[in-house]
């Protein structure tokens, strides 16, 4: 996953609630399909099947819903991308495929039906459909009649990089959508002081999201742990400002993720001073970062699962990045504790 863990944890920290991806469907999908669809039913669901020769396939958040008028099973697939992925058509078209072969394995009846929806906010706008190599020599005519029979599955797109900032304010999006949104096409971007300024512009939502019953300061702090893993804002500057926005003490706006990651980064900046050199400022926030992402993943587990036994938060404190990676992708997904940590 590399550099775009942070996008991908922030997505799936955030949608998946039902409450925001409900929402966030809403203004994708075509009226007609929403008609059809009983949206109280949305419920989150395993996003991992096993295909050929056993391999696991992992799609960012799946959902299941039914219709109204028969209850007719339907999965929803949310993707996520930080970046244009050639592989998208064949990736979606993989997860559904064994999705629905595992879904009609427990139920016993026909497949469900699907419905997938991408989120992308690359630097550059999602393509359109790629023809295949094959079919790049042949008259356009018999190309086209190839690649209109090749095994495909439609989905909609949501492009925020075809998308000003104006055009997120939606009618029907709930407060923790919309900011979630523009926090992923705007903040890795922005310098620390448009992240500040973007903030400011975003108080409002910001305000909504806190107040929200339903885990609202834990998206606040997922959204102030995404804004210091893709951007170089301080995070005391960004603590003050989310103080001052949310009209409370700045030491309950302070998470656990956020010290750590503080702390690191004044480590290394005493470091890199006493040295005369950057190094040690590098090392502390790249160290910082890293423990910040060893927190989240034990509060994500703990949330998951209850109280932790030592030897786990032990073990996901000695993870190497390939393990942290891992565990983030399973902590959503697996059913039980060990199934996180299986090899």
């Amino acid at each position: 996953m590399g550099i775009e863990a942070p996008h991908d944890t922030f997505f799936r920290a955030i949608f998946q609630r039902a409450a925001p991806a409900a929402s966030w469907l809403g203004t994708l999908l075509p009226a007609a399909v929403l008609g059809a669809l009983d949206a109280t039913t949305l419920s989150p669901a395993a996003g991992t099947a096993l295909g050929v020769r056993l391999l696991r396939h992992h799609a960012d958040l799946v959902f299941t819903a039914a219709l109204r008028h028969n209850r007719a099973p339907v999965l929803l697939l949310l993707e996520h991308k930080a970046q244009p992925d050639a592989d998208l058509p064949s990736q979606l078209l993989r997860y559904a495929v064994h999705l629905r072969r595992a879904a009609r394995r427990r139920q016993r009846g026909p497949e469900p039906l699907v419905l997938a929806a991408v989120l992308h906010h690359g630097a550059t706008p999602l393509p359109g459909p790629a023809s295949h190599p094959h079919l790049a020599e042949l008259p356009p005519a018999q190309a086209a009649a190839f690649a209109a029979l090749q095994p495909q599955l439609a989905f909609v797109a949501d492009d925020l990089a075809a998308q000003d900032e104006a055009a997120l304010h939606r009618p029907g999006l709930v407060p923790t959508a919309e900011l979630a949104l523009l926090c992923l096409r705007s903040l890795r971007g922005f310098a620390p002081d448009e992240v500040l300024a973007a903030f400011d512009r975003w108080a409002d939502l910001l305000r909504a999201v806190d107040a929200d019953a339903e885990g609202g300061p834990d998206v606040v702090d997922a959204v102030g742990w995404y804004a210091l893993a893709v951007t170089e804002v301080p995070a005391a500057d960004l603590s003050e400002a989310f103080a001052r926005i949310l009209r409370r003490p700045e030491d309950t706006i302070m998470s656990t993720l956020e010290r750590t990651y503080l702390k690191g980064l004044a480590d290394g900046k005493a470091e890199g001073l006493a040295k005369g050199k950057t190094e040690g400022i590098a090392r502390g926030k790249a160290e910082g970062k890293a423990e910040g992402r060893i927190e989240t993943i034990l509060r994500l587990l703990g949330r998951r699962f209850g109280p932790l036994p030592p030897a786990v938060a032990a073990r996901v404190r000695q993870g190497s990045p390939a393990e942290l990676d891992r565990w983030t992708d399973r902590v959503l997904e697996a059913a039980t504790l060990d199934g996180v940590f299986a090899d």
